[in-house]
């Protein structure tokens, strides 16, 4: 009968064993997209994505899709804006959770 008590605490060892590392792989991931915020111009805007122009003469790419369309659908070419999102591990984009327009 100790024997299937020890067993059945195992299992449940190994269950919060696995738990827990879901747990902290999920933290670990979140903790690789860098938080980011700037100001430029826009270039363009196409769907979800925004091309932003920086001071800097840098384009980059924006992905709106978690940015509600309010916030974006009056947008015009040159209007001024600033950005705050994360840059996620491959780096090519930005994914916006805010876009401020400037005002003309």
């Amino acid at each position: 009968m100790r024997r299937c008590d020890i067993r059945g605490s195992r299992g449940v060892a190994g269950l919060m064993a696995l738990v827990l590392l879901s747990v902290l792989s999920l933290a670990a991931s979140a903790v690789g997209e860098a938080p980011v915020r700037f100001q430029g111009r826009v270039l363009w805007v196409a769907g979800a994505t925004l091309m932003v122009a920086t001071d800097d003469d840098l384009s980059i790419n924006v992905d709106l899709t978690h940015v509600p369309q309010d916030a974006y659908q009056r947008l015009e070419r040159y209007d001024r804006v600033v950005v705050t999102g994360t840059i996620p591990r491959e780096q090519n984009r930005v994914v916006a959770t805010s876009i401020e327009s400037l005002g003309p």
